[in-house]
Parts: C-alpha cells; structure tokens; sequence
C-alpha cells in the first residue's frame, strides 16, 4: 500500500488501505495499528540502511528512497 499511495502513510490508515484491498486481514488482535507500527520499528532497527522502510515523521512511514 505503501508503494500505491506514493507517499507516507500512517499505520492506521496502512492496515485500513490494506484491508480494503484484501492484502491483509487482522486475525482478530485489539490493535492491529500498533502491532504494524513496533513491526517497522523493529525492521528499520535491524536493517539499518538496508531497511526497506523509513520513518518519515512521528506517526509515518514510507519505503525507503520514497520520501
């Protein structure tokens, strides 16, 4: 979804834009927006310079080199 928009996304809009496309549904977990946004946290972390995404602002995410 990331990758559609073009630009920054925040995890909430991410996991309703992903369930709407039927990309993804929630297994049923309380909240699935802050599931999503410590699993890009943790990503970028591990990945350092060779993550996939990168945090753009407080809330938003995009994929790396698409700010």
């Amino acid at each position: 979804v990331l990758a559609e928009a073009g630009e920054p996304m925040n995890c909430k809009a991410m996991v309703e834009a992903m369930g709407a496309k039927g990309y993804w549904t929630s297994p049923g977990g309380a909240t699935p927006a802050a599931t999503l946004y410590a699993s890009l946290l943790r990503h970028i972390r591990q990945h350092g310079k060779q993550a996939k995404f990168t945090k753009t602002d407080r809330g938003q995410f995009a994929l790396a080199g698409k700010r």
